[in-house]
């Protein structure tokens, strides 16, 4: 699988709050950074990381790559959504994935700003 196509599926699994979905996008043994200084420990806590997508709605998100080499890309992203008390939250960054042979990331940093 190609970046672009990961990100594809990223994108629509996210916005139809398919955290399941989402998750077979990475490898078991993912080395994940939900803040560019906080590593998660395993899977079980990736899963209960990305529950947190369930409280958000009307969500509009938007990648570019940066950059590619072999298996490793640099992404900006954007994401608009509103939370759970109707306030509408802007939040951008970059992620830089590596991704294996059978197209599940392997290496996933992110790193983020509100902007409001």
């Amino acid at each position: 699988m190609d970046i672009n196509k990961w990100l594809e599926e990223f994108k629509e699994n996210w916005q139809n709050h398919n955290i399941s979905k989402i998750l077979e996008l990475f490898d078991k043994n993912v080395i994940y950074f939900e803040t560019p200084f906080q590593k998660l420990k395993d899977f079980n806590e990736l899963s209960k990381a990305w529950e947190s997508v369930e409280n958000q709605k009307d969500i509009q998100l938007e990648f570019k790559i940066f950059s590619s080499c072999q298996n490793k890309h640099s992404v900006i992203w954007k994401l608009i959504y509103k939370n759970q008390d109707d306030l509408e939250k802007t939040v951008a960054g970059t992620y830089l994935i590596e991704l294996n042979d059978a197209g599940l990331c392997t290496y996933f940093h992110h790193s983020c700003e509100t902007l409001r």
